[in-house]
């Protein structure tokens, strides 16, 4: 199983769940590619951040070139069933129910360094019936509602949390551009560069993650 290392992983833990304000809904899907400011390179993995309207936090992307086709790939993304084996700090992943392009999934995610499991409900939605050949699009919305009837004791569910994928298939199946994006919003007084290093860093190692899982290297 893929992990980042223990302490870094429980500073992204504390800085990406802990005490989220709200973040309107498709924000990161309102952004066009020339919104994004190039930050660093990871690797082979090209980081960008971009301000959102109202936030004091940028969102983070991840783009890399992925040797395997974009229907691969989805199935990987797409595998919540499976994520606790390989995206980092899930415990449990289910599908709750399914209901035409859109799936209500729940997670729980273990942190060490005595930070509070998490655990939520998200509404997914793709494209797959409408996409253009080689084209799939995936985004992802925290369900308040229902993540809020869970039955909590010491666990946490956050206020939000969203994001998306963007496979574009290239060399006729042989490769895909990807593209990953998150946007949170913390509460507190935890400083806007601290969280932005850890979320550049943290989409790098899902990007390594989903690598891995392709090749079956865990």
């Amino acid at each position: 199983m893929v992990r980042i290392n223990q302490v870094g992983l429980g500073l992204v833990c504390l800085l990406f769940l802990s005490g989220m304000l709200p973040v309107t809904a498709g924000a990161l899907q309102g952004l066009a590619p020339e919104d994004w400011t190039f930050s660093r390179r990871l690797g082979d993995v090209d980081i960008y951040r971009q301000s959102i309207n109202g936030s004091g936090f940028p969102a983070v992307r991840a783009h890399a070139r992925i040797s395997a086709s974009a229907k691969a790939l989805y199935a990987v993304i797409s595998d919540y069933e499976h994520f606790r084996d390989f995206i980092p700090s899930v415990v449990d992943s289910r599908v709750l129910a399914r209901q035409m392009s859109t799936l209500t999934v729940y997670q729980r995610l273990g942190f060490p360094l005595m930070v509070a499991d998490r655990h939520y409900v998200i509404q997914v939605t793709d494209n797959l019936d409408q996409a253009d050949e080689g084209l799939i699009k995936l985004t992802w919305q925290l369900d308040r509602q229902q993540s809020l009837s869970l039955t909590s004791g010491r666990v946490v569910v956050p206020d939000a949390f969203s994001g998306s994928w963007r496979l574009a298939e290239l060399e006729e199946g042989r490769a895909t551009d990807a593209t990953y994006s998150i946007h949170v919003e913390p509460g507190g007084s935890l400083p806007a560069w601290l969280l932005l290093t850890a979320s550049e860093r943290y989409v790098f190692q899902v990007i390594q993650a989903v690598r891995r899982r392709l090749s079956g290297d865990e």
